[in-house]
């Protein structure tokens, strides 16, 4: 009873959580027109795009780190198997 009543109060706190924007938002509102004449108080200028190239540590350093990450963790989790699940179990012989 105590796991039905925890699961309806997270579903119904999701819901409202996820509902409040939904319920927010004014419908009664006209989209603004604004006149094709009219011009900006501050001009916005856009910078040329920059030619730099990425620098040693993205092109190397990070991808290198990453697979030795993941080499790692596979070299890790074949030990733990090998050295602590194969003990528990033993081979019965008849």
């Amino acid at each position: 009873m105590r796991r039905v009543a925890t699961l309806t109060i997270v579903l119904g706190l999701s819901l409202l959580v996820f509902a409040a924007p939904v319920l927010a938002q004014d419908e009664g509102e006209e989209p603004v027109q604004i006149s094709s004449d009219s011009e900006p108080a501050v001009p916005i200028t856009t910078p040329p795009p920059s030619d730099s190239t990425l620098d040693w540590t993205y092109r190397y350093l990070i991808p290198t780190a990453l697979a030795l990450a993941v080499l790692v963790i596979l070299i890790t989790s074949i030990q733990y198997f090998t050295q602590v699940v194969r003990k528990r179990y033993r081979t019965v012989e008849e």
